[in-house]
């Protein structure tokens, strides 16, 4: 085996993930020495595969201007947790049979997150639902939270219950894949508050976790074994000159970001691996 690729390809662009032992993966090369992993590399490891699957979920099941909701409660409430939970059913439940209405698949990703302050809130990627469907947001909130119009308007004069914002695949002018998303959601949730108050361990495990529908598309790894090749020309070329010229590695009608180009050697396998994602070309009537 000179080299292994596994290809992502989601509709948002293609990652490549390549392993192989020695330098280039020609005969005769060894993998560097194997270390056994310390509980420190293990938990930033599994943070990691966390991000990337949901990341991975992100592209297979999203695009621009589905919605990236913050749904709060007013300053100063404290709910269990599994009242928050109940809560975002009933928010769910609403918005489903408003997805229903219009033939269109509801589709999220949550998580629920204690602030600072010890605060309560959620964050979540959702389908968008038609032209103007953000408009009955806040208003499902409000009723699922069982809270008065009142209640709410003086809260959106403060602060605003439910913050709105878009799913982008550009940002700042570059190509996103959708990895801040991502790592938001999945950031470590802190065990203690700004005062110093201890989140019961218990809570800490369930805000934790990350939920999503069941009816999101998984990505299918794409395993793909090179005996006779090397990986030489692809590291001496790198992302640019992979760019300029028409090969096998760079799909037809897509760029390889160079800002993804990563390579190394990990410490655990001893592999060599080289990491980097291509996005399609996007024309101006785009």
């Amino acid at each position: 085996m000179a080299y292994t690729e596994v290809v992502i390809r989601t509709p948002w662009g293609n990652e490549h993930r390549c392993y192989w032992a020695g330098n280039y993966g020609k005969k005769g090369e060894k993998r560097a020495k194997r270390n056994k992993a310390t509980p420190e590399q293990i938990k930033n490891q599994n943070q990691k595969n966390k991000e990337n699957r949901i990341r991975r979920l992100i592209q297979m099941n999203f695009d621009e201007g589905d919605y990236w909701l913050t749904l709060k409660y007013p300053k100063g409430t404290r709910k269990h947790f599994e009242e928050v939970l109940k809560d975002f059913k009933r928010f769910r439940d609403i918005m489903r049979k408003h997805y229903a209405k219009k033939d269109i698949p509801f589709k999220y990703i949550y998580r629920v997150e204690i602030g600072r302050l010890g605060g309560i809130h959620i964050h979540l990627i959702m389908s968008r639902l038609g032209e103007d469907g953000y408009k009955l947001l806040s208003g499902a909130w409000t009723k699922a939270r069982k809270a008065t119009d009142l209640e709410d308007m003086l809260a959106e004069y403060t602060d605003g219950m439910t913050h709105i914002e878009y799913v982008h695949r550009i940002k700042d002018g570059k190509m996103s894949d959708g990895r801040e998303l991502a790592e938001y959601i999945a950031k470590p949730q802190p065990d203690t508050l700004d005062d110093g108050t201890e989140i019961p361990k218990e809570e800490l495990k369930q805000v934790s976790k990350y939920g999503c529908s069941r009816n999101l598309i998984q990505p299918v790894p794409e395993v793909h074994t090179y005996s006779h090749w090397t990986m030489r020309r692809i590291l001496e070329q790198g992302a640019e000159g992979l760019n300029m010229t028409t090969n096998r590695h760079r799909t037809d009608g897509y760029i390889i970001d160079k800002e993804s180009w990563v390579q190394g050697i990990n410490p655990i396998t001893g592999l060599s691996y080289l990491h980097y994602t291509e996005f399609p070309v996007r024309r101006k009537k785009e």
